[in-house]
């Protein structure tokens, strides 16, 4: 019974208290044949991101995205979440596989669409950055308030420092019409 009920979530602390009814590897054995091993493993690391920041309390409903990318034998691919899953009903095989362009490769489990903005962003990224294999985008409360700071985030602790140099690209809007501005503003090694 404890597996089905529901839990409150007040922040980082509820791994213990956590809850859920849905696996995050469904994908039917270790070798289910469907997709290849590198993607299988990535499905279900990324899936268990989903659920790591759903429980951290960092989740926005439907509204943010984490996308990994795919190799794929040359071809750009990137798992992105179905737009319409809570975090935590996210499972290795509902995520959608899509390339570049917007095309999705496998819809997977689920029949909900792809969140075009979440796409546009991280494809932007993706395109530009080929050493950037994951993408985890979110609005806590903290990340929105040092956005909102002049001086951006700084070096003032540990965790900061790690960070390395980090990117600011101002708010155009949910689709970004012009992809060159967000990529001069990642440059070349930024996080």
């Amino acid at each position: 019974m404890d597996l089905i009920r529901s839990q409150q979530r007040t922040g980082f602390g509820n791994f213990v208290k956590a809850a859920s009814i849905v696996p995050i590897n469904d994908l039917k054995g270790a070798k289910s044949g469907r997709f290849a091993d590198k993607e299988q493993l990535v499905r279900c690391k990324l899936a268990s991101c989903y659920r790591l920041v759903d429980l951290c309390g960092w989740s926005h409903s439907i509204f943010n995205h984490i996308t990994a990318r795919i190799e794929n034998g040359g071809d750009d691919h990137f798992l992105i979440n179905p737009f319409g899953l809570l975090y935590n009903e996210i499972t290795a095989s509902s995520l959608h596989k899509v390339d570049l362009t917007g095309r999705i490769i496998d819809q997977g489990t689920s029949e909900f669409g792809v969140n075009k903005a979440g796409f546009v962003l991280h494809s932007i990224i993706y395109q530009a950055r080929s050493d950037i294999n994951f993408i985890i985008h979110v609005h806590t409360a903290a990340s929105v308030a040092v956005s909102a700071l002049k001086c951006g985030l700084l070096p003032l602790c540990q965790e900061a420092i790690r960070c390395g140099n980090v990117s600011y690209h101002d708010y155009q809007g949910m689709y970004i019409e012009d992809k060159s501005d967000l990529v001069t503003n990642l440059g070349p090694v930024n996080k």
